[in-house]
């Protein structure tokens, strides 16, 4: 059984590709998306502990740098090349 939100998303996406939304529509669409990924990613940065993270050692603590420093240099590659 396929979540709802999962089957709306597919739904938004076939209309929206398919030109069967205004652009102005598809705008505040995306606005929305991005809003609502940004609370996802806030949802799970609040349930982290700390405490509980840094019981696991020093590797996932790497790793979760590592992949900070790589999205950082990716986006603020992406401003410099392509002027986002």
């Amino acid at each position: 059984h396929l979540p709802w939100f999962l089957l709306l998303f597919i739904a938004m996406v076939l209309c929206n590709s398919a030109g069967w939304l205004p652009e102005s529509a598809g705008s505040a669409l995306a606005t929305i998306s991005r809003t609502c990924l940004v609370l996802a990613i806030a949802a799970l940065g609040v349930k982290t502990s700390l405490q509980d993270l840094a019981s696991l050692g020093w590797q996932p603590i790497a790793l979760l740098v590592g992949e900070t420093l790589f999205l950082a240099a990716f986006v603020l590659g992406g401003i410099q090349v392509g002027g986002i």
